[in-house]
């Protein structure tokens, strides 16, 4: 779902520069219809996002993969979880639920669904959920269904030392959710069959608990990461060239 943002920003910056691949439709900050004419780009783009965009340096999101993130929660972390080397399955069957672009203010607004998404990774977690230990390292599995997340980009406009205007972002809030879950992990307490269902059997029992202590960790870190790639995309691009008046 990040991944996708990402492109999202990639189109907004780069939808009216010079050397655009043919199967990017162009808009016109002029156009009345400005919001309609992106979303109908993005459309048209999804059949190339599932190997990438070098043009665009969008990476492909068929897996969107994620280094690290981190769980943490109570004076005593009560759960400790690191999920790393992440591959996340499933990012290219998404649907564009809202689009608002104010181009004066540099502020876009956007939703994106996704069915299912189906992750694979290691983990490391030391926790108790309840009255129930849960402990072991190795590797996850797990799929999320009902995927929503939802994104505001704010930015600025500003000259550098050569009097060239670019966009740069200052502010990226994002947050997802998602409806249910189901989750396998590897050697929970060195491969005890018995106590590793029982750890198991907690965290789908407890699934609301679960996922309103990780989803703040989560959305913080993918805001931090987002924030810096869409920095990334504007800091070398002329912002009249892109939307001139």
């Amino acid at each position: 779902m990040a991944r996708l943002i990402y492109v999202f920003v990639s189109l907004v910056v780069l939808v009216n520069s010079g050397n655009i691949p043919d199967y990017i439709h162009i808009c016109h900050r002029s156009d009345p219809e400005l919001t309609k004419c992106i979303r109908e780009s993005i459309e048209f783009l999804r059949p190339q996002l599932k190997h990438g965009i070098p043009e665009l340096t969008v990476p492909s999101i068929e897996p969107l993969f994620v280094k690290e993130v981190a769980i943490l929660r109570g004076q005593s972390n009560n759960l400790k979880a690191f999920l790393r080397n992440i591959n996340v399955y499933g990012a290219s069957d998404f649907e564009l639920t809202k689009l608002k672009v104010n181009v004066d203010k540099s502020i876009f607004r956007v939703g994106v669904k996704i069915p299912k998404l189906m992750m694979e990774g290691d983990y490391e977690i030391d926790a108790k959920i309840l009255v129930v230990p849960i402990k072991g390292n190795g590797k996850f599995r797990a799929n999320a269904t009902n995927c929503e997340g939802q994104a505001i980009l704010k930015g600025e406009v500003k000259p550098d030392e050569k009097g060239i205007r670019h966009l740069k972002f200052t502010q990226f809030i994002y947050s997802i959710n998602f409806g249910d879950y189901n989750i396998e992990l590897d050697n929970l307490f060195n491969g005890d069959p018995t106590l590793s269902q029982a750890a198991i059997d907690v965290l789908h029992q407890n699934k609301p608990e679960f996922i309103a202590a990780s989803l703040p960790f989560i959305n913080t870190k993918l805001s931090e990461i987002l924030l810096e790639m869409a920095n990334g995309i504007t800091k070398n691009v002329d912002y009249d060239e892109i939307f001139p008046e």
